[in-house]
């Protein structure tokens, strides 16, 4: 077989790959489901004890066989589809989707590892990169480089030479040289979670803190053809204070929103304190005569004014003691162990606490290595600040809700609360719509899925989440399909 211009020995390949101590069979093939575009794929299945990952088999081929010869795609099976006769059924081994779950993928963090990871999956046709894989190693090679420097120069408007690309093969990497001598985080709060596809975006507010990388997932697992998109709160220190009211996030949020959808009908979604946000949206958008077609509520309790003991409590927080907390949210959203030491954080002046917290989120992989202190600073200012917020809406138009709770509810002892104020506000986390029924126009349409309050929003439980949001999103595509069938005739 040849693959580019060079001779492709896959009985060699299948026979080193078979000597791999974690390799119970293995099979290569040459596929080509682009035409004009062949792939060299290898198909295994694993040894009980053990089950290696790609990075794994491309490091090992790469020791002992030439580059062009090293498979684009691993594909793990259970076992290798049979012929009656018994032999390898090589025209039903599926074609190449996605990479093995025992892979470490580490998603995008910031605009431009968004952007290129969009760009990569395309190119290399994949529909997970993570922001270490190198570009080579994922199947990328000469013909597909030059392809890779146009849409660079298309999406971000700098011409870099291909010799970039060599010496940096990482999205990571990429985006370091891409940002140099650039504002990092424009000063736009959308961020493109998935741009591509024709249906109306869905536009998401994630929680408190406003960092939305953490929506990649559900992107991810909606249909590909659903673009998404999200907000980050990146505003100017001066003018903190004075934006971290829910309405004027809501106004900017719009602003920002309509440079890429003008009218309505619009989807919204809001996770956490973002569905308090998105819901400001929604009824803004009413106010100037505009369609929200949908407005998703991500397990949100409904506005209500929070208790002043509870804020009193809050405000007496020391610095630390917000990093531990911003810290930990972290953890929680992203599933990683940053190990801080509360003791050692409390211990050190304020600017080494912050590099201290800097620090442990990038070596979680959680913020990219140029990431600068200020931003860090700014980022925990904003959760701090929106933690506090009491939102309470000045308008009111009622609109149909959708709400999206978790089914592993925190359990409230409301024998151990002795302040008035706070048992009436735990209420809200007794109610099947939490206090939502009285700002919607109809009864809260209320879905039940699995996960708690951030795991809903992680893998493998997101998975469920995405299925019934897009079945929601096309129930309101068919309602518009059927007003417009009814209004033209």
């Amino acid at each position: 077989m040849k693959i580019r211009g060079f001779r492709i020995e896959l009985g060699e390949i299948e026979a080193i790959l078979g000597q791999h101590p974690q390799v119970q069979a293995v099979v290569a093939i040459v596929r080509e489901d682009t035409p004009g575009d062949k792939r060299l794929v290898a198909y295994i299945t694993s040894q009980p004890s053990a089950t290696p990952t790609s990075n794994e088999l491309r490091q090992y081929l790469k020791e002992k066989l030439p580059d062009y010869m090293v498979p684009s795609a691993f594909v793990l099976l259970e076992t290798l589809p049979l012929t009656p006769s018994g032999k390898v059924d090589r025209r039903a081994l599926p074609a190449p989707s996605d990479r093995t779950s025992s892979d470490t993928i580490v998603l995008p963090r910031n605009p431009v590892e968004v952007m290129l990871s969009q760009i990569w999956s395309t190119i290399l046709k994949l529909n997970l990169v993570g922001v270490k894989d190198n570009f080579f190693d994922l199947g990328g090679h000469s013909l597909l480089a030059p392809y890779l420097m146009a849409q660079l120069k298309e999406h971000f408007g700098k011409d870099i030479p291909l010799t970039t690309l060599f010496e940096n093969p990482t999205i990571e990497q990429l985006a370091i040289v891409l940002q140099k001598g650039v504002d990092t985080f424009s000063n736009s709060p959308l961020v493109a979670i998935q741009s591509m596809g024709e249906h109306p975006p869905l536009f998401c507010v994630p929680g408190a803190g406003g960092y939305p990388f953490y929506l990649y997932n559900l992107a991810r697992c909606l249909p590909k053809d659903q673009p998404l998109y999200s907000f980050q709160a990146n505003y100017d220190k001066q003018k903190l204070v004075s934006m971290t009211s829910v309405e004027e996030k809501a106004t900017r949020y719009i602003q920002a929103m309509q440079t890429v959808q003008p009218q309505g009908p619009y989807f919204l979604a809001g996770h956490s304190f973002g569905g308090k946000i998105a819901y400001e949206m929604a009824l803004q958008l009413l106010d100037r005569g505009e369609e929200v077609a949908l407005l998703a509520i991500l397990d949100t309790t409904a506005p209500a004014a929070i208790p002043r003991s509870y804020l009193e409590l809050l405000d007496k927080l020391d610095v630390a003691s917000w990093m531990i907390s911003f810290d930990y949210s972290m953890k929680a959203v992203y599933g990683k162990e940053l190990n801080l030491d509360a003791e050692q954080l409390r211990s050190l002046a304020p600017e080494a606490q912050v590099q201290y917290v800097l620090d442990s989120l990038k070596m979680a992989d959680l913020l990219p290595p140029d990431a600068e202190p200020s931003y860090l600073s700014e980022v925990l200012e904003i959760y701090r600040a929106e933690s506090m917020t009491v939102y309470v809406p000045e308008l009111f138009y009622p609109v149909p809700i959708s709400l999206f709770r978790s089914s592993d509810v925190f359990a409230v002892d409301e024998s151990e609360i002795s302040d008035p104020e706070l048992l009436e506000y735990s209420k809200f986390f007794r109610e099947k719509a939490l206090g939502w029924d009285a700002f919607s126009s109809r009864p809260v349409d209320v879905h039940c899925v699995p996960g708690n309050h951030v795991t809903i929003l992680r893998l493998p439980h997101v998975q469920v989440l995405a299925e019934r949001l897009n079945a929601c999103i096309q129930q309101v595509h068919l309602t518009i399909k059927n007003r417009e069938l009814t209004l033209f005739g």
